[in-house]
């Protein structure tokens, strides 16, 4: 025979046998022919585990009843192990001994997208999951920075008069898209303010003036981050001007729209703060800020003077007692103030002459009273009646409280008539 029928040969015996021994060898082994496909799903952990540690052994079903599995494994040298495998009572169930409580295999279950999805939120986790962070809302702002926003030092001061209060709204108020809300107030909204300040103005007949501060304070005031709002307190009719008496009734009102303010700055109208370091916020003790105004030549009249502008803790202003209420008619009410500060040996502070510069508006300005006759006398009691006279015997009339645009008014009588003093 010649080599390349005997090749033939060889090769068309051998592919017979192979034939032969995948018809015939799992019959004399017992092992069945027929693999069935089974859902895995309702077995127990064991034979997948099975399968991890043994990939490269084959399985097949021997047997299966309402019970469980019959599975033969047998690997490549013929070493044949049969596995007996429960099925578990309930979908995705429990151990290998769980007794079955279905009459039939369940069909396996197709997981829709939506349904992963909701599965994933609740997996356990090694580590404890962290719940997302919560908006920020106003009181978990960071605080206010002491030192202000774009603060620029000394001011160039506008004496200009606008041309009326309308002009002064259009470039200030919400109502024309500015910052400032109605009457007058107004708070950073990137921060948490640490105060909340009243600016009390006593008031009569200064409307020039009085659009120029606004218009120069209200800029002044929110670069300094400040949570504020502007009251001007108008004392109506022909009595004689009670400025400190006035004061008092600012602080009064104010509490009564706001509980919340704790600082207090008691400011002339035609006072203008050259210097946007000078802070009006909560001072540490009684603080006089005017120290350095133009019509003095930047200089301090004498060394106990407490009067134009200062500020106060609301808890210090009513330790003292307020102002006294008794003083109708110019001068007089900021040295019976100082002496009330020092009764209680409080520290009076002031910013140096540098920073405490201020512009007197001149336009506008007229003394609508003269001289308190009584000024003398009421200095020499100043200790002594401070416990009767101020915030506790403080009497007046609100005629009225208007929230404009850029401004809480209280329009007040006020008049010596209330205090049985000679007219």
């Amino acid at each position: 025979m010649k080599a390349g029928y005997s090749k033939m040969f060889y090769f068309m015996v051998g592919l017979i046998l192979a034939v032969v021994a995948f018809t015939y060898l799992p019959v004399i082994f017992g092992i069945s022919s027929t693999v069935k496909v089974v859902n895995l799903n309702v077995y127990s952990e064991k034979l997948r585990e099975m399968l991890k540690q043994y990939p490269k052994k084959t399985i097949e079903i021997d047997k299966e009843s309402d019970k469980g599995i019959t599975f033969r494994i047998h690997n490549n040298n013929s070493h044949v192990q049969t596995v007996n495998v429960e099925k578990n009572p309930t979908k995705g169930g429990s151990s290998d001994n769980t007794k079955n409580t279905r009459s039939k295999t369940p069909k396996p279950t197709v997981k829709k997208e939506k349904d992963f999805d909701e599965e994933k939120k609740v997996l356990p986790t090694d580590k404890p999951v962290t719940p997302a962070p919560t908006p920020k809302k106003n009181n978990v702002l960071p605080d206010c920075s002491d030192k202000g926003s774009k603060l620029v030092g000394p001011l160039f001061i506008d004496q200009s008069i606008p041309k009326d209060m309308e002009a002064v709204e259009k470039d200030l108020s919400v109502d024309f898209g500015g910052t400032v809300e109605k009457g007058g107030k107004w708070a950073p909204t990137t921060c948490k303010p640490k105060h909340k300040v009243a600016i009390i103005i006593p008031y009569r007949k200064r409307v020039v003036q009085l659009k120029s501060f606004l218009k120069h304070m209200h800029p002044f005031l929110q670069k300094q981050l400040l949570d504020y709002r502007i009251f001007i307190i108008e004392q109506l009719y022909k009595d004689p001007f009670n400025r400190a008496g006035l004061f008092n009734i600012g602080f009064v009102e104010a509490l009564k729209l706001d509980k919340e303010f704790d600082c207090f700055v008691f400011t002339d109208v035609d006072l203008l703060p050259e210097d946007d370091r000078n802070f009006y916020n909560c001072p540490t003790s009684p603080r006089h800020m005017s120290v350095a105004i133009d019509k003095f030549h930047y200089q301090l009249p004498y060394a106990t003077i407490f009067g134009g502008c200062g500020s106060f803790l609301r808890d210090d202003f009513e330790k003292i007692n307020g102002f006294s209420n008794l003083f109708f008619g110019w001068g007089g009410e900021d040295d019976d103030l100082y002496k009330r500060v020092r009764s209680y040996d409080m520290e009076i502070t002031r910013p140096s002459k540098q920073i405490g510069r201020y512009t007197m508006l001149k336009d506008g300005h007229h003394q609508s009273s003269k001289a308190d006759p009584n000024i003398i006398s009421l200095l020499q009691t100043s200790e002594q009646r401070m416990v009767v006279d101020g915030l506790n015997s403080l009497k007046y009339d609100v005629k009225s409280v208007i929230e404009a645009p850029l401004v809480t008014v209280v329009r007040v009588e006020l008049s010596r008539s209330m205090y049985n003093l000679d007219v």
